[in-house]
């Protein structure tokens, strides 16, 4: 620990962005190193990682707008793909989703594990996030490594 009794472990919020963008790839194309190199980009990055911490739906909805507004009017939309893959593989997605099991009554239960006891706020972020990702994001992640 540290003079405050923080854990010396715990990185800051920027390492934490830095290093999960780059578990998603960003350093393997030229467009995605822009979320590194791009100084106001990666702070976007980060209030995005802000507002999950925060478990707001609005407010993450609203730093995606945010990045995408930014992408748009430096013509790299495409990058879009690695906000979306942010919020995809978080804790707010399901870790396991077994088959759906089809009961006598005709209707259907779906399991899904997750790591760790979620809001419904921070479920919907994740749904949102997914569909997302699922709609847009696996294209434009083919954008990406096309222009590479």
């Amino acid at each position: 620990m540290d003079d405050i009794g923080t854990p010396m472990t715990e990185i800051s919020i920027y390492q934490f962005v830095k290093e999960k963008l780059v578990t998603h790839g960003v350093e393997n194309t030229e467009d995605g190193a822009l979320t590194l190199q791009d100084r106001y980009l990666f702070s976007l990055f980060v209030d995005l990682e802000r507002a999950v911490r925060n478990s707001s739906f609005d407010a993450t909805q609203s730093a995606v707008q945010k990045i995408e507004n930014y992408l748009v009017s430096i013509e790299k939309r495409q990058i879009m793909a690695f906000a979306y893959l942010y919020l995809k593989f978080s804790e707010f997605t399901p870790a396991l989703i077994e088959a759906d099991e089809y009961l006598q009554n005709g209707r259907v239960r779906k399991t899904k594990e997750f790591l760790r006891q979620i809001s419904d706020e921070e479920m919907l972020i994740g749904l949102w996030a997914t569909v997302k990702y699922d709609q847009e994001g696996k294209r434009l992640l083919g954008a990406v490594h096309a222009t590479s």
